[in-house]
């Protein structure tokens, strides 16, 4: 039996294991013979995998805290691009492995705070170190856009106490959200089936892809195309107002102050979450960030093209229905809509999100959550021709009213958020369809009242 090395020993071995995680090119290499090197870590690997979990116990957080003050200036020098180097004060939670427990997960986490800190230092807050390899300006090379990137769909700007601004879904459509209920004022069944009224001072925003009838063109990553609405977004903001203030000079900086509400519908809980990035970055308040059956890319992988596909051919892609026979007639989605979900779902692909820094987590965290499947039956016997081990695949079909869903990884791109959990009707794609908009309404009326 193996001895085991003692305190200083395991910690130089942790140390170690550590070091070669953080400086450790997420590629393969090969030595002068052709052989490929096994020493590289690779993203999906665990500090189990590499023996680290074994030996934590010798070592504590402040341990790691220090060591990483001390060798991050040249492990992110030589990991990243222009990564401006200096060392970070931020402590390490006592169970950082616990909540980022694969290399990849503890470099995105570590690198983003190193980012954050090293741009707010600079005053770039707007773009971390994600961003590195994209144009300063996101529009560059980017076409017109054939629709408006916003529309108001309750209420009025100027007026309006709250603005909330909804980001799409794969389909790129911010129109979608046009269904929804009331949700500034009136509390009956008839008001919620008249809807629009933007009562209270409420005013929806639904944010429209830029590549809307244009998705061939939809190649950048999640967080360029989140750019590509900041300035929309921070002019809407600055037209409303809250309460009459005596002078301009007062009223200008009582519009800086209003908090954002952000929110998005399946990939536009990356968008939402992207843009309270941007904006705290930049110095403004997010209080609410709203995730509507929006799967956490830490724990869940991009749908497969192929499922895409499949769901298109059985006419489960989006489709809407009537419910007004039992047969319940179908309309499949149409093209320009599959095109852009596809165009998506490559980009989530690419996504990595890197986690908040604490400080600017918005207040406010709610995850909403449908309760049923695209399926009836498991999905097995669904006889859809699709991997039922691919976890997203499941999530998307499968119902869940045995199986409450909660934070779902979000916790983790959210350290310290105190999360609200909500669950609607309908599956995933009939979330904008009546009546489970009413569903979804009733529950965003909820949350806009605290």
């Amino acid at each position: 039996m193996p001895s085991t090395p003692p305190p200083s020993e395991q910690i130089t071995q942790i140390f170690r294991i550590i070091s070669e995680a953080l400086s450790s090119p997420f590629s393969s290499s090969t030595d002068n013979d052709g052989e490929e090197e096994e020493e590289n870590f690779l993203p999906h690997e665990t500090w189990k995998y590499h023996g680290l979990t074994g030996l934590l116990a010798s070592a504590t957080a402040a341990d790691i805290s220090r060591y990483l003050a001390e060798t991050t200036e040249t492990t992110t020098t030589a990991t990243t691009t222009g990564g401006g180097g200096g060392s970070s004060k931020r402590e390490v939670p006592q169970n950082v492995f616990e909540r980022y427990p694969t290399v990849g997960e503890f470099r995105r986490w570590i690198f983003g705070v190193l980012g954050e800190e090293d741009g707010e230092n600079k005053g770039e807050g707007k773009r971390g170190v994600e961003n590195e390899q994209e144009p300063e300006n996101p529009w560059e090379g980017i076409p017109k856009p054939k629709v408006p990137l916003s529309v108001v769909l309750q209420g009025k700007v100027s007026t309006a106490s709250k603005i909330v601004f909804l980001f799409p879904d794969g389909s790129g459509a911010g129109t979608a959200y046009g269904s929804l209920p009331d949700l500034g004022g009136g509390e009956t069944e008839e008001d919620e089936e008249r809807g629009g009224g933007g009562k209270g001072g409420i005013c929806i925003i639904g944010l429209n892809s830029p590549f809307l009838r244009q998705a061939q063109n939809f190649t950048c990553s999640i967080e360029r195309m989140t750019r590509l609405w900041y300035d929309e977004v921070r002019k809407l903001q600055a037209q409303s107002h809250q309460t009459p203030t005596p002078t301009t000079k007062e009223k200008e900086k009582q519009k800086q102050k209003i908090p954002y509400i952000l929110g998005g519908w399946s990939a536009g809980g990356y968008y939402s979450y992207e843009m309270a990035k941007l904006l705290t970055g930049a110095g403004e308040i997010v209080s609410t960030l709203i995730l509507i059956d929006s799967p956490c890319r830490l724990l869940y992988e991009a749908l497969p093209v192929q499922v895409v596909e499949e769901l298109t051919k059985k006419g489960l892609m989006g489709a809407s229905s009537s419910s007004s026979s039992s047969s319940q007639q179908k309309k499949a989605a149409p093209e320009w809509l599959v095109q852009h979900f596809t165009s998506t779902v490559l980009s989530v692909q690419r996504y990595q999100p890197v986690a908040m820094q604490e400080s600017r987590v918005p207040e406010n965290v709610y995850c909403i959550w449908v309760e049923e499947g695209l399926v009836e039956t498991s999905v097995e016997e669904s006889g859809l021709d699709v991997d039922v081990n691919v976890r997203v695949t499941r999530f998307l079909l499968e119902g869940r009213r045995e199986k409450k869903l909660e934070s779902e990884g979000w916790e983790r791109l959210l350290p310290g958020a105190e999360f609200g959990f909500e669950y609607m009707t309908g599956n995933h794609f009939q979330i904008t369809q009546v009546p489970h908009s009413h569903s979804l309404g009733r529950i965003l009326r909820k949350i806009l009242k605290q």
